[in-house]
């Protein structure tokens, strides 16, 4: 399968501001005298995922959108919303687990997409109302 632009372009509009709070995030740890090199690990775990996650679900969305059948799709856009929340528990339980990585950093980068997407809307990188003309135009929406 071939990742659309729109796929691709919002995936790394994530990457970047999940990169971004990942660095202020790092900072408050340095600031507050905790930052140690599992806080680096942990970051790096949760972050990645993080993204990682985000085009999951980009790659779902796009798959389902061809679709003609409305509760098979649905049925596979839950089944895919489950498996990437599974693995999400997974790789939160691997990092609160492991000593080489900070639980509570490798769980907070969980939160950077959706921090990015309410800091895209507040500087007006993203707007909801445009990706509805666009849907309803039959354009390549952003995911």
């Amino acid at each position: 399968m071939k990742i659309q632009e729109a796929t691709k372009r919002e995936t790394l509009h994530i990457a970047a501001g999940v990169a971004v709070f990942s660095v202020v995030m790092n900072a408050a740890f340095a600031l507050a005298g905790k930052w140690e090199l599992p806080v680096l690990w942990g970051t790096l775990l949760g972050g990645g995922f993080a993204v990682l996650n985000f085009l999951w679900l980009g790659l779902s969305i796009q798959r389902l959108a061809g679709e003609t059948d409305e509760k098979r799709a649905r049925a596979k856009l839950q089944s895919s919303y489950t498996l990437r929340m599974v693995a999400m528990l997974a790789v939160g339980a691997v990092g609160v687990s492991l000593p080489c990585f900070s639980g509570i950093a490798t769980v907070i980068p969980f939160l950077f997409p959706r921090l990015t997407i309410f800091a895209m809307q507040l500087l007006g990188v993203y707007k909801p109302e445009e990706r509805r003309d666009i849907q309803q135009e039959g354009g390549d929406e952003p995911v």
